[in-house]
């Protein structure tokens, strides 16, 4: 039973690469490292999460950096395989845009909560970014199951986020 399903994933796995340009992959992966990369130099202060009181399921400073970086490559991967998907052209312009538009707001998010300390106006942020990436994942999994299953642990990581963001404004407010 379980040599049957992996053997599906296997070719699962290839049909879907096949089908995807390496190029968009790449770009895509490169474009969010350097969105984020940004975002942090604008953003401003990071050392102001050790000032904060925090919930005890807070990971260290240490491990957003390493999360987010996963994030980033994901998201980038997703897109490039979305793009360079064998299943038509219909619903990529709908499904760029809306990524588009989740790339905004994680952009945004870094400076309002670190550099500006507006914790209110950053959970709302992450709210957009949480309810955006489903909508992306819905535009995903119609053009490429792959890109689909590589946004799941980032809208995990999102819907997290958020949760924490709530418990630093209830504890910092």
């Amino acid at each position: 039973m379980c040599e049957v399903i992996f053997l599906k994933v296997i070719v699962f796995v290839k049909r879907e690469f096949r089908c995807a340009d390496l190029r968009y992959l790449l770009i895509g992966m490169l474009v969010n490292l350097g969105l984020g990369i940004l975002s942090h130099l604008i953003g401003g202060r990071p050392q102001i999460y050790r000032l904060l009181l925090l919930p005890r399921f807070s990971p260290p400073a240490a491990v957003f950096v390493i999360v987010w970086t996963i994030v980033y490559l994901l998201l980038g991967a997703a897109f490039g395989l979305m793009y360079a998907s064998c299943r038509g052209k219909n619903g990529r312009l709908r499904a760029t845009l809306l990524y588009a538009l989740l790339l905004l707001w994680i952009f945004l998010w870094y400076p309002i909560f670190f550099g500006a300390g507006l914790f209110l106006f950053a959970l709302i942020i992450a709210g957009l970014i949480l309810v955006t990436s489903c909508f992306v994942f819905r535009a995903f999994i119609k053009r490429s199951l792959a890109a689909a299953a590589a946004m799941i642990p980032c809208i995990l990581w999102f819907a997290f986020a958020f949760v924490l963001n709530f418990c630093v404004l209830l504890l910092n407010g």
